[in-house]
């Protein structure tokens, strides 16, 4: 192929260099080509049946001819039992993992929701420690409580003398 065009722009195809283009250039390329009979091969059945029982195909092929013919849905499956056993174990895989995700999630909140109540109660917790310590510090041996009032009381006395009378 090259950049220059083979024939002017203005020349018009005919029909006698379409059939050139066609043709072969020489007398020889137009003869068809010798037809050689290939060599019929010699066929042996009991080498045949041989080889098939050998392969499995004719015990495949009386099997198949002695099954009743059924309709070709309710023959068997049609996905192959491994791709439905992947398919279960995936969804199961999945199920099981949103399950475990669930059941984090609520535990999480429930130590959120019990820390705060601890920390909203903390005062009071506090106070009713220091009250039921308190009342089991005082308590006896025999299971009555002791109660110790100490009462502080300042006396005060002036006393006045000196005068004679």
């Amino acid at each position: 192929m090259t950049a220059n065009p083979q024939y002017p722009a203005d020349r018009q195809i005919t029909d006698a260099d379409l059939l050139a283009a066609l043709l072969p250039d020489s007398p020889a390329g137009a003869a068809p080509a010798p037809l050689v009979p290939a060599a019929q091969p010699t066929l042996d059945v009991a080498a045949l049946l041989e080889l098939a029982r050998r392969q499995g195909a004719l015990e495949a092929a009386v099997t198949a001819k002695t099954t009743p013919a059924e309709d070709k849905l309710s023959s068997g499956p049609i996905v192959p039992r491994w791709a439905v056993g992947t398919a279960v174990a995936s969804v199961g895989v999945g199920a099981g993992a949103l399950l475990l995700g669930w059941a984090l999630d609520l535990l999480a909140a429930g130590a959120a929701a019990v820390a705060a109540g601890i920390t909203a109660a903390a005062p009071m917790l506090l106070v009713g420690a220091v009250v039921v310590a308190a009342l089991l510090g005082r308590r006896k041996g025999n299971g009555a409580f002791e109660v110790t009032q100490t009462v502080t009381q300042t006396i005060t006395q002036t006393v006045r003398g000196g005068g004679r009378r």
